[in-house]
């Protein structure tokens, strides 16, 4: 393959989706029959995590991006307004270092260039195409995933949470361990199907099967925009702000 300096989506594989599409049907079989893919379901007080959703990942021209981020950032999009429609608490999340020194980065730069992170850059922000809020809080990662080494999992736990909804990149690294590490809390743990970003063809597929198969549900956009918007807000715990007045 040509060297792409722009980072720009080139298809250039010739990938047999149809064919990995069989082999998983196939192992879907193996799987249920032993008692694998059961379905977790969904709670009464979710709350939607979006991971590392920023411009390095979700548009072009950062070694980062990913494919097709157009088509994950619209899908992911129609679960965050049903989401903010109903009050669903939102954390979006983007790994970055500090500094030119960037001593808080970890030794997981000898293996993919995570200097390119850097906290203060606009690719840091999370991408317009999400149209985040000020409101929803936008949790700095220094690894994988969301819940290591940040506040999530005790935030999620304050609010009442029971329900992860999942979205992100990448499938193989940091919205797997999230995912991993959701259910490991406690969760009930969701992605929805098309709001997940990778850069290599066939990792998006295989991830998503093994991820459903062991971890989370792996569902339709519509079911979880139908679920979000029939929650009632009531069910989170609330902060007490009138105390500070």
């Amino acid at each position: 393959m040509a060297e792409n300096k722009e980072y720009k989506f080139v298809d250039n594989y010739n990938f047999d989706e149809e064919l990995l599409k069989q082999a998983f049907a196939e192992a879907r079989k193996i799987y249920k029959e032993r008692g694998f893919m059961r379905k977790m379901g969904y709670g009464k007080a979710p709350a939607i995590t979006t991971v590392d959703m920023a411009k390095a990942w979700m548009s072009e021209g950062h070694p980062f991006t990913c494919d097709h981020s157009n088509e994950v950032c619209a899908e992911a999009l129609k679960v965050l307004e049903a989401g903010r429609k109903a009050g669903v608490p939102i954390f979006h999340t983007t790994t970055g270092y500090v500094g030119d020194a960037q001593w808080d980065l970890p030794r997981w730069d000898e293996k993919i260039p995570m200097s390119a992170l850097d906290i203060d850059s606009e690719w840091m922000e999370i991408d317009p195409k999400l149209k985040p809020r000020p409101e929803e809080p936008v949790i700095h990662k220094k690894f994988a995933s969301n819940f290591f080494g940040t506040h999530l999992a005790q935030t999620l736990n304050y609010l009442g949470v029971d329900t992860l909804i999942v979205m992100g990149a990448t499938s193989c690294a940091c919205v797997r361990h999230t995912v991993m590490d959701s259910t490991g809390y406690g969760f009930k743990t969701i992605v929805p199907e098309g709001t997940v970003g990778d850069r290599v063809p066939g990792v998006i597929e295989w991830n998503l099967f093994d991820m459903e198969a062991k971890f989370c549900d792996v569902v339709p956009v519509d079911e979880v925009v139908a679920y979000l918007e029939g929650i009632d807000s009531s069910v989170y715990t609330k902060h007490a702000r009138a105390l500070d007045k």
